[in-house]
């Protein structure tokens, strides 16, 4: 993951939420928790992106509930 000059990626601040995502979560709930707790508004497309990435590298699993993903640790 990269980092520029001390500023975290979406990655990191999803991989922050540590036991958060011990319970498989919505792209949604993982926004509205890095808003909550962080502050930061992410858009949702983003956020969607990272999980991917974060998939890619075996940092998250998910499984597919109806039409959507709910990833966890």
């Amino acid at each position: 993951m990269k980092q520029n000059k001390g500023k975290k990626s979406v990655a990191e601040k999803i991989a922050e939420l540590g036991r958060f995502l011990d319970i498989p979560r919505t792209a949604e709930e993982i926004k509205k928790e890095i808003k909550d707790k962080k502050g930061n508004n992410i858009p949702l497309q983003d956020i969607r992106v990272n999980l991917l990435y974060l998939l890619r590298r075996e940092k998250l699993k998910r499984k597919k509930e109806g039409n959507f993903y709910r990833y966890h640790n």
